[in-house]
């Protein structure tokens, strides 16, 4: 009997400690992060900051594009919305997709939705060609996306350079608008 008893007040004793230790980590850790911490640590200006942010535009029940981003912070008063590491894609109303977009950085107008994006901006189309450029903009409105920056399309074996870009998302066309110049590879010996 007494061996029982040990074991219960071994057991009992055990419990409480572990109560104790998980108390005290709640009171420290309570103690060191209240609110008025939490908001200080915050960037200014900044009313809404999220992580793994996902978006879909969608008209009459069909999704137009979605964008997702590591990061978000959005402010109500300019109702912008700055982002980072950024991937939009594009569809048409059947759902099928009509392009893709990848930056660094950027910021979406919230009312207009309108987007802008800069830094290592790479955007794909379905016809398999690839623009290379540091800043574009899209205008949901229109379906557009354009640059009046320097711009550099691979396709294949065929590169393109020039300045400024239109690009059409529903018709998926696309123009150079100056000092555009190209290099196509060999398609074979030639000998």
């Amino acid at each position: 009997m007494m061996h029982k008893l040990n074991v219960r007040n071994l057991l009992a004793f055990v419990i409480l400690a572990l109560a104790a230790g998980l108390t005290a980590v709640v009171v420290v850790n309570f103690r060191r992060g209240g609110p008025e911490e939490l908001l200080e640590a915050l960037p200014k200006n900044i009313d809404l900051a999220l992580k793994e942010v996902s978006y879909t535009e969608s008209e009459n029940g069909s999704r137009r594009w979605t964008l997702l981003a590591d990061a978000a912070a959005h402010s109500v008063q300019s109702g912008i919305a700055k982002l980072e590491n950024i991937r939009m894609t594009f569809f048409d109303p059947e759902g099928v997709e009509e392009g893709s977009l990848q930056a660094r950085q950027g910021a979406i107008q919230t009312e207009s939705r309108e987007v802008e994006v800069q830094g290592e901006v790479v955007l794909t189309s379905p016809r398999g060609y690839i623009f290379y450029t540091d800043e574009l903009r899209y205008n949901d409105q229109q379906r557009i996306i354009f640059t009046e920056a320097p711009v550099r399309l691979v396709s294949g074996d065929m590169q393109l350079r020039g300045t400024g870009l239109r690009f059409h998302v529903e018709k998926n066309t696309f123009e150079l608008l100056a000092d555009v110049n190209g290099r196509l590879e060999s398609l074979g010996d030639s000998r």
